[in-house]
């Protein structure tokens, strides 16, 4: 089983504003984006797709497959809580130096920690890999392709923080009973 992880195309959003499940438009961009990263996409017509449930996610999936995708929430970006929108600057200095400094275990104020979405990743991963499909493609965000790079290649997901994850990317996964390989990352 191939699996293609797509990290959504760019989103009309200024780098300084903290967004994870929040709906984000996608920038104007988004047709030559994800023309590009349909062209990386094999095999588009007998893949099975799956999706984040966020707009810029299915937006992707259904450009590349021309049909709907299945949306599964495991595949959200993480919950900021009530830094949703808010600009970095904005955001209790004390509050997120606490959560920099326990990222993985500290959820932000009505959030969700990086480990309840390393979790629910693993999760998603774990089923997906038991069906009988040849090519899967997961339109997505960065953190998830971080935590199943993290989780596959059984490395703190601290480190993934080091690996770039550029918008329209994809990284491929491939499957033969117990054997994972990571084929490659970030390909643009």
């Amino acid at each position: 089983m191939d699996l293609y992880f797509l990290r959504h195309t760019t989103v009309a959003v200024d780098n300084d504003v903290c967004y994870g499940q929040t709906e984000i438009p996608v920038a104007s961009s988004f047709l030559q984006e994800a023309s590009d990263t349909m062209k990386l996409v094999p095999d588009k017509m007998h893949a099975v797709y799956f999706s984040s449930p966020t707009r810029r996610c299915i937006q992707l999936a259904e450009f590349i497959s021309k049909r709907p995708s299945m949306q599964d929430p495991r595949l959200s970006d993480l919950n900021f809580g009530t830094w949703e929108r808010k600009k970095w600057s904005e955001i209790d200095e004390e509050e997120l130096e606490s959560w920099m400094n326990d990222v993985i275990y500290k959820a932000p104020p009505e959030g969700e920690s990086y480990e309840q979405l390393i979790l629910r990743v693993k999760d998603f991963f774990e089923e997906v890999v038991t069906k009988n499909y040849k090519t899967v493609v997961i339109s997505t965000h960065a953190s998830i392709v971080r935590a199943i790079l993290s989780y596959v290649l059984e490395i703190p997901y601290q480190r993934t923080f080091d690996m770039q994850i550029a918008f329209g990317s994809i990284t491929k996964i491939s499957v033969d009973g117990a054997s994972v390989t990571v084929e490659y990352i970030n390909r643009v």
